[in-house]
């Protein structure tokens, strides 16, 4: 659960996805890989997923058919190394977010910001709601979803008890990571349901998550 990468960069440059996990890529692979993969992401805003191919990802890249097999063994390892890619963006957005905020402006406006962090992450990279929305994750995605959720309790946990001042506790070991579980989930909803306003939904996981964190007594 962006602020700090894509922000920094240069209007239309967008951040490198993840380089596969699979082979150690150098020099001018690396810009064809990163081509491959931002091609994927941009084809699942526009497309089907059982429509897009090895083929059409490689016409969307500008690559040879047969490139694309020197760095990718099918569509399924391209998009799995999208969203890793992704998500290791986000955990970088959310190491630079508790960083740079200040125990005055005080934990409901740390939640708010924790919250609005992911959803402009989910409305503003390619392919990424479509993914985690719409696509069987593989293992190595739902290993890393959790790794992420753990990141994010955790920073969450050293900034209350060494910024805010909160007691160090298992009642507030147990809700943060029911926090972190419940917002998952909330915001799955949030975008998927089609009964209320999106943004009504979000403000609502928000009062949720204030509710539950901040009255501890």
């Amino acid at each position: 659960m962006k602020a700090g990468v894509s922000a920094a960069l240069p209007k239309n440059q967008a951040p490198d996805l993840a380089l596969p996990r699979r082979q150690p890529i150098q020099g001018r692979s690396q810009d064809r890989v990163q081509r491959i993969l931002r091609a994927a992401a941009e084809l699942v805003d526009r497309m089907p997923l059982d429509e897009i191919t090895m083929a059409v990802i490689a016409k969307e890249a500008g690559a040879s058919f047969s490139s694309i097999y020197r760095f990718f063994p099918s569509k399924e390892a391209i998009l799995e190394d999208v969203v890793l890619g992704y998500l290791d963006q986000l955990e970088q957005e959310y190491e630079q977010f508790f960083a740079r905020m200040r125990p005055e402006a005080g934990a409901a406006h740390l939640i708010d910001g924790a919250i609005d962090i992911y959803i402009a992450f989910v409305r503003r990279e390619p392919g990424f709601k479509a993914l985690w929305l719409g696509w069987q994750p593989t293992p190595a995605i739902v290993a890393r979803f959790h790794q992420n959720n753990k990141k994010i309790v955790e920073l969450a946990m050293a900034f209350a008890t060494t910024r805010l001042g909160m007691a160090s506790s298992p009642e507030l070991d147990l809700r943060l990571a029911m926090a972190g579980e419940a917002s998952s989930q909330l915001l799955r909803y949030a975008f998927t349901q089609r009964a209320f306003d999106e943004e009504r939904v979000v403000d609502e996981l928000k009062r949720f998550l204030k509710a539950t964190l901040l009255m501890l007594a």
